[in-house]
């Protein structure tokens, strides 16, 4: 294989790594770092590889999507993203722990094998997150020649990069953090030397730099070169937000520094290299899909899926302990160490800590039940990073002091005048770019793998209720038919029919590619249909009482106003949009069209959790007779209306820092003050009683006349795209 795009720049970050020029110890990290994980770990032996036709390659890449949606990806439903992964054939354990990553431990004990990873070391007393990740060497087979695409070598850049996160995340330097009086390290986290963090990092850093330098070496029929570059591209910008990282460390260690200032800048440095690590996993996650099928039991027993790997005890970070005391700080439940627990705890109102609790079930993760999120893999997920995003941004006291600071600067932000640019109508504000860098990293590639909302118990309850009159249920632009999977399992089997104009599995065999989930492969059967016209006739086959499913149809475009006119034609009577208003779904003709022939009581709405940058509600809309409809439509903020409770106007400023909120008058913003804080509490921004925000600036509250939906389907698709996942 040619070299590589960025070969040079590799070259010089391996040789940075040790800090400036390529000195001495940079130079053996670059030299050694495979042979640091010949020492430790064992690698399989690669099998013999049919030659095959470079034209046939889709055809081949499609054959391994088909061969794994059967076994790797049919696992991301069942596999309990609570429990310690292990390999699905003979239970042994192939992730493994190892001795202390920056703490004095020759090695993770645990005396209870069924809670392996959720307790503390029996030796140290420490997290299993604190300890190295290592791959087993039991019954793994050996070869001189590594294979830089077998699973193996990809779990061992995934373990080396979970190794990086780890050190950042889960040590605090002695010598900074717990000296500054105003910031506090993540709650849990153990102290170390500087000094050993950083060489540390540098090992398990220079590891996945060397690994995925091997890739230019080999050629494979599996990851195309252009998925290697941008894994490549990923592992590079590990090692520049590590080398940030560090000299964040130096920086807050030195005696002559700003404490506040410095310890900002090492929170943020900190939430950007822990988002370039997640990057990487990612990045190796995808290449697994297109895996041959000899490489299952690897793969099953190697690469935890997204769930597991954020959510499991000890995996990338401690989710079990480390959470439900993130959780507990948060909801003025438990002491921090370094502050009182009411200098921490969120401004919680009744309504929103029953949201959050109960409706979003994060009670489950405090609970010593057993959740029942793990049969819902991506809202599991999603409870793990909110809740890593806790620990992160308000544990450590970072949202109370930034807040105030990125609420004044974001009043004398220049805006640009040009309303139909999609980019400044929908932009999300962060409390800095690092914290966006975190949002992003949290909440873009669940949605390319899953679905860009989050189901919650309450929500397919609701869904199913609709459906007891009608049965069966059609969903237009079902992408990866997540949402279906989950509706499958409670409707009369033929009843959930999702289909997409191009499946992501299909996009190999002359269909259009998949925009939003690649080649992820589908977790049902997603039918394909060519035209909406073709899949409303799927609709009349399957009864004109047929439910129209439409989770997140895509902004601006024409795809859910015709879906429904063709739904009407039919006498469809009952369409569940799940997404949000004026904003990041749908258009003005689709949501005109369903004010005027359907009504949606407030019953029917549910509140979906939020990644941060959107606001996502499930609406049942039910067809309009005088009989049915009179006084019951609702005048929630999730089709439109002032976020104030008893208001029925429609609003017209939306809130640029929490999407949810909006107001049609400055009086309806004074008295949603309380409940104002509480939403901005759950965006992990902390608004006291005397820094409220400014209604009329439209940096704090944009006009939704500036909104209002474009029918320019590209430009506005520029928006929708730059949170897809480049696949």
């Amino acid at each position: 294989m040619a070299a590589l795009t960025g070969d040079d720049e590799i070259e010089l970050l391996l040789s940075q790594m040790g800090g400036g020029a390529a000195s001495p110890a940079a130079a053996t990290i670059t030299t050694t770092a495979i042979a640091l994980e010949e020492t430790n770990e064992m690698k399989e032996r690669p099998g013999k590889r049919r030659k095959k036709k470079k034209k046939k390659r889709k055809q081949d890449v499609s054959d391994a999507v088909k061969e794994i949606s059967t076994t790797f990806a049919e696992m991301r439903l069942t596999q309990n993203p609570f429990e310690w992964p292990c390999c699905h054939k003979n239970g042994h354990r192939r992730l493994v722990l190892g001795s202390g990553l920056a703490h004095d431990c020759i090695g993770y004990i645990c005396d209870d094998e069924a809670k392996y990873g959720s307790l503390s070391c029996k030796g140290c007393g420490k997290s299993a997150a604190t300890h190295e990740l290592l791959i087993s060497s039991n019954n793994t087979s050996t070869s001189k020649e590594d294979d830089p695409y077998s699973a193996i070598s990809i779990a061992l850049m995934i373990a080396s990069s979970r190794n990086a996160r780890c050190l950042m995340a889960e040590y605090y330097q002695n010598e900074s953090e717990k000296q500054t009086k105003h910031l506090s390290p993540p709650i849990n986290s153990i102290p170390s030397s500087t000094k050993l963090i950083i060489t540390k990092l540098d090992t398990h850093v220079g590891k996945a730099l060397a690994r995925v330098k091997k890739m230019e070496n080999k050629t494979s029929m599996l990851i195309s070169i252009n998925d290697v570059e941008l894994l490549r591209e990923k592992v590079s910008e590990l090692v520049k937000t590590t080398m940030a990282y560090k000299e964040a460390i130096k920086i807050v260690c030195s005696s002559n520094t700003n404490a506040k200032a410095s310890g900002l800048a090492l929170i943020e440095s900190r939430l950007a290299a822990v988002a370039a690590c997640d990057e990487v996993y990612y990045r190796c996650y995808y290449a697994c899909f297109f895996f041959a099928s000899n490489n299952q039991v690897d793969l099953i027993s190697l690469i935890p899926h997204p769930p597991t790997y954020f959510t499991c005890p000890g995996l990338a970070w401690d989710a079990k302990d480390s959470g439900a005391a993130s959780l507990g700080v948060f909801l003025g439940e438990m002491e921090h160490d370094a502050h009182s627990s009411a200098s921490l705890a969120a401004p919680l109102d009744g309504a929103t800590r029953e949201l959050l609790l109960n409706s979003w079930r994060l009670q489950d993760r405090i609970s010593p039940a057993e959740p029942v999120t793990q049969h819902n893999p991506l809202l599991s997920l999603w409870q793990s990073r909110f809740l890593e995003s806790i620990r992160h941004i308000c544990t450590t006291n970072y949202t109370f002091i930034k807040s105030p600071i990125a609420l004044k600067a974001a009043l004398n932000m220049k805006h640009c005048d040009d309303h139909s640019d999609p980019l400044i109508r929908h932009e999300t504000y962060g409390l800095s770019p690092a914290a966006e860098t975190w949002r992003g990293s949290v909440r873009d590639y669940p949605a390319n793998f899953y679905a860009y909302a989050v189901p919650t118990p309450k929500a397919l309850e609701n869904m199913l209720e609709a459906l007891d009159n009608q049965g069966s249920i059609v969903e237009a632009g079902a992408g990866t038919g997540y949402l279906a999977a989950l509706l499958a399992t409670h409707v009369k089997k033929g009843n959930a029919f999702p289909y997409d104009i191009a499946p992501p599995r299909q996009a190999n065999a002359g269909a259009a590619s998949n925009e939003y989930h690649g080649q992820v492969p589908t977790f049902v059967d997603v039918h394909q249909a060519q035209s909406f016209e073709e899949a409303q006739s799927i609709a009349t086959r399957n009864g004109s009482n047929a439910s129209l499913l439409l989770c997140y149809p895509p902004p601006a475009s024409e795809m859910a106003s015709i879906a429904l006119s063709q739904y009407i034609a039919n006498g469809g009577e009952t369409v569940m949009h799940i997404g949000e208003w004026q904003g990041l779904t749908g258009n003005k003709t689709f949501e005109s069209m369903l004010h005027d022939k359907f009504y949606c009581e407030e019953k029917d709405i549910t509140h979906l959790p939020m990644w941060g940058t959107d606001t996502t509600y499930l609406t049942i809309w039910k067809k309009k007779s005088f009989a049915n409809s009179e006084g019951k439509q609702s005048f929630s903020p999730a089709i439109g209306f002032c976020s104030a409770n008893q208001c029925s106007n429609l609003a017209l400023r939306r809130c640029r820092f929490a999407r949810c909120l909006q107001y049609c008058s400055t009086e309806c913003f004074r008295v949603h003050a309380i409940t104002r804080r509480a939403i901005l509490a759950l965006h992990m921004i902390h608004l006291s009683t005397s820094n409220d925000m400014d209604f009329e600036n439209v940096n704090h509250f944009v006009p939704l006349s500036w909104v209002a939906h474009h029918q320019e389907g590209r430009s506005q698709q520029k928006k929708r795209k730059k949170k897809k996942h480049n696949k």
